[in-house]
């Protein structure tokens, strides 16, 4: 699910001819765009049709959707940008955002580059702690050290091995729960 604020989805209204309130009961999955407003948004996003839906579907795999604790790396930079209410793809070389104006673009590298992850853990007051091997986290013992962090707004907490992939899997947990695809 991406998330968007108002502002943002009054501006991509306007920008393509569709109310903003449209576009918002199509987000909270009250409602579906028909072929012309797709092809509206694949040329604003300037994508294929078939890559814009083709980011709204699961994918075709075993029917077990990944965890967020699974998820590192550019796996992890991918959702978070996805979460983030970017039009990410995954190819063969990593996650890209296609830009307008710009065109294909890598994906920011949430999960290692504190440039790009620590607004975002500043803005959801995610608090981080130092978890020593042997510790037990979430019913398994850790087998070398790494972080727990947790959103100040939430329950939940999320392991990493690294400060910034603790951060990025507490945020996914927050904003889009265990499983990245709901």
């Amino acid at each position: 699910q991406w998330t968007h604020d108002a502002a943002e989805l009054e501006q991509l209204g306007e920008a393509i001819g569709i109310s903003s309130g449209t576009l918002m009961r199509w987000e909270a999955g009250q409602g579906v765009p028909g072929a012309s407003e797709l092809l509206q948004l694949a040329r604003f996003f300037r994508v294929s049709i078939d890559q814009l839906v083709g980011d709204l579907l699961p994918p075709e795999s075993t029917g077990e959707l990944p965890r967020v604790g699974q998820l590192s790396g550019r796996h992890l930079d991918y959702w978070v940008a996805r979460t983030r209410g970017m039009p990410a793809e995954m190819l063969e070389d990593g996650p890209v955002v296609y830009v307008p104006g710009e065109g294909q673009m890598p994906v920011p590298a949430y999960s290692t580059d504190p440039y790009h992850a620590n607004p975002i853990m500043e803005s959801m007051g995610i608090h981080l702690c130092p978890a020593s091997s042997g510790a037990t986290f979430d019913g398994e013992v850790r087998q070398q050290p790494g972080w727990i962090a947790r959103c100040a707004e939430s329950s939940r907490a999320a392991w990493g091995r690294t400060m910034l992939e603790a951060g990025m899997r507490a945020y996914l947990l927050f904003e889009i729960g265990d499983q990245v695809l709901t």
